[in-house]
C-alpha cells in the first residue's frame, strides 16, 4: 500500500495534465485492488456533470465522450452526495446506470469513492470486477487516500490551467486595449482638427469681423458676427465635453453607476430609440463601476449600429451574492455564434465586452437569435450584495 502511495505521489506531482494523470493513476489503482478495470470521473461544475477523464484500456478510448448528471448513475450519486457506495451487484442496485460503450455486461461488483478538496466532490473512482466480490474495509481506505492526492493533483491542474488561460485573457485584452487606445488618439485627433479646431479659427475671423465693425456705421454686423461667434463657442464647447466624456465619465466619479447608465440612455433618445433605465442603489469598487459602464456603453452602441430597435431596456440591480446589469433591446437580433466568430477576428464589441467582464469577475451572457431582439446580462459577485 505504501509503495502504492508513493507511485501515486510520484504521478500526481509530476505532471499537471488531468487526463495524463487519471490514465496513469487507473491502471495503478487497478492492480493494487486486484481489480478488472479503473474508472476516472471528473466534475464539471458549470454543466453539474461527471465526465470520463482516465481509465484503464480499452475504455481509454472513451474519454471525454461518456458523462453523466450529477446524480445520475452510481458515479453521479457519489458526486452528488460525497460519499462512497459499495455495489456487490451493480445489477441490483437502482442507482445503476448502462452504459454501452463502458461494456457494463462484463462487470458484477464496484465501488466508488469521492475524491474532495475541502468538502467539494471534484471527481469520483470507480473500480470494477468481472467476478461478484465484495470490496472491504482496506479497499476503502485504499481507495480512499488515492482519491484525496487525485483530488489535490486535479485542483492543481485546474488552478494552473485557469491562472494560465487568464494570463493569455490578459495578454489578448492588453494588446486590444493598446489598439485602442490608438484608435482613440487618432479619433480625438481627426475630431478635434476638424471639428473644435475648425470651429475655434471660423470662432476667430467672426471676432476679428466683429472687431472690424465696431463704430461702423452698420451696428448689425457686430450683432451678427457675435451671434455667429457665440453660436462657434458653444458647439466647441459642446464637442469638447463629448471628446473629454469620452476619455472619461466623469459623471461615474460625481455621481456614481446609476446616474451614469441614465446618461448614457439619455444619449440614444437623439435616434429616436425608446429607452428605459431602471437603477437600484448598488455598492461596487470604482474600477468596478467603471467596467460595468463601459459594457453598456458597447452594448447601446450596438444598439444603435446594428439592432434597429425601437426600444431598449438598462436595469441594473442586486441578485442574490451579486449585481446584475441587463440591456436587452427589441430589434432584428443576430445569430450568436457566427457574430461572436466575426468579433472575434474583427472588432472589440462582444469579444471586448467578455474579456471586461473577466477582469471584474463577472459572467457575461449574450443571448439572442434572429428577429427576437439581444439581451446582454452580467452579473458581477459581490458578497452581501441583496443586503
Amino acid at each position: 500500500m505504501l509503495e502504492l502511495l508513493e507511485h501515486i505521489i510520484e504521478v500526481t506531482s509530476a505532471d499537471l495534465d488531468v487526463q495524463e494523470v487519471s490514465q496513469r493513476v487507473a491502471g495503478l489503482v487497478t492492480a493494487a485492488t486486484q481489480s478488472d478495470v479503473c474508472f476516472v470521473h471528473l466534475v464539471d461544475e458549470e454543466l453539474r456533470r461527471v465526465v470520463l477523464a482516465g481509465a484503464t484500456p480499452p475504455f481509454d478510448e472513451q474519454v471525454g465522450s461518456v458523462q453523466l448528471a450529477l446524480g445520475e448513475g452510481i458515479a453521479g450519486w457519489v458526486a452528488k452526495n460525497a460519499e462512497p457506495a459499495v455495489v456487490p451487484d451493480k445489477w441490483k442496485d437502482s442507482r445503476y446506470r448502462y452504459i454501452p460503450e463502458l461494456r457494463g455486461e462484463d462487470f458484477t461488483s464496484m465501488v466508488s469513492v469521492p475524491m474532495l478538496v475541502r468538502g467539494r466532490v471534484v471527481g469520483v473512482l470507480n473500480v470494477h470486477s468481472r467476478a461478484a466480490r465484495t470490496y472491504g474495509d482496506s479497499d476503502l481506505v485504499l481507495l480512499a487516500q488515492v482519491a484525496n492526492l487525485m483530488a489535490r493533483a486535479i485542483e492543481n491542474a485546474r488552478l494552473y490551467r485557469r491562472l494560465a488561460e487568464r494570463e493569455e485573457m490578459l495578454e489578448r485584452f492588453a494588446t486590444r486595449t493598446v489598439e485602442a487606445q490608438e484608435l482613440e488618439r487618432r479619433r480625438l485627433a481627426g475630431e478635434i482638427h476638424d471639428g473644435i479646431s475648425q470651429r475655434l479659427v471660423s470662432l476667430w475671423y467672426h471676432l476679428l469681423a466683429a472687431e472690424d465693425g465696431v463704430g461702423a456705421p452698420d451696428a448689425g454686423l457686430v450683432r451678427r458676427e457675435l451671434a455667429t461667434a457665440k453660436e462657434l463657442a458653444t458647439s466647441a464647447l459642446a464637442e469638447a465635453r463629448a471628446a473629454i466624456t469620452g476619455l472619461r465619465p466623469f459623471v461615474l466619479d460625481d455621481l456614481g453607476l446609476g446616474p451614469g447608465l441614465e446618461s448614457l440612455g439619455r444619449t440614444l433618445t437623439r435616434v429616436e430609440v425608446e429607452v428605459e433605465v431602471e437603477v437600484e442603489p448598488v455598492e461596487l469598487a470604482p474600477h468596478v463601476e467603471a467596467a460595468l459602464y463601459r459594457i453598456a456603453q458597447e452594448a447601446l452602441q450596438n444598439v444603435v449600429k446594428h439592432a434597429g430597435a425601437s426600444s431598449v431596456l438598462v436595469r441594473l440591480g442586486a441578485v442574490d451574492g451579486g449585481v446584475r446589469l441587463v440591456v436587452s433591446d427589441d430589434g432584428q437580433g443576430f445569430d450568436a455564434d457566427t457574430v461572436a466568430g466575426a468579433e472575434e477576428r474583427h472588432s472589440y464589441g462582444l469579444v471586448g465586452m467578455r474579456e471586461r467582464a473577466e477582469l471584474i469577475g463577472a459572467s457575461i451572457a449574450v443571448v439572442s437569435r434572429p428577429g427576437t431582439g439581444t439581451t446582454v446580462e452580467v452579473v458581477v459577485p459581490v458578497p452581501d450584495a441583496a443586503a
